[in-house]
């Protein structure tokens, strides 16, 4: 009984251990719930007045662009992996690979992307607010 106690408390320590998330991960968590629920909105309320952000395609667009960009898109799927975050003070630099799909409202087909990202926030009110962004598309394999 001793050796079953012992086994379901260790396995109760990793599983939480491994589910569990940094305060920056859960920031960018709910940042990006946020975005995927209404991203024009999202950079509307979140975003510097001078955010920019360059594209993958070779683009520079800001706020407002990015605004406009969205504005017919419902909602947006996103996922990422191999996530790092540094963090500088007040400021967070996140960079890794992002997969999303954007849904759009007015009938358009869905918009896929693959992008290798590289954001920054600043970390404030326990928000992360957008700084900029960088998206490169990955070399072919």
């Amino acid at each position: 009984m001793k050796k079953l106690f012992c086994f379901l408390f260790f396995a109760a320590v990793l599983t939480a251990s491994v589910s569990a998330q940094t305060p920056l991960e859960t920031l960018f968590e709910n940042m990006k719930k946020e975005f995927e629920a209404n991203p024009s909105k999202a950079i509307q309320e979140r975003a510097v007045e001078d955010y920019v952000l360059i594209s993958g395609t070779g683009y520079i667009a800001n706020k407002q662009q990015i605004i406009n960009l969205f504005k017919n898109v419902s909602k947006v799927d996103a996922r990422f992996q191999d996530l790092k975050f540094r963090q500088f003070g007040s400021i967070l630099i996140v960079t890794g690979r992002e997969f999303s799909v954007r849904h759009y409202a007015d009938g358009k087909p869905d918009y896929t992307t693959d992008y290798l990202v590289t954001y920054v926030y600043e970390i404030k009110d326990d928000k992360l607010i957008y700084v900029s962004g960088q998206h490169t598309v990955p070399a072919s394999k």
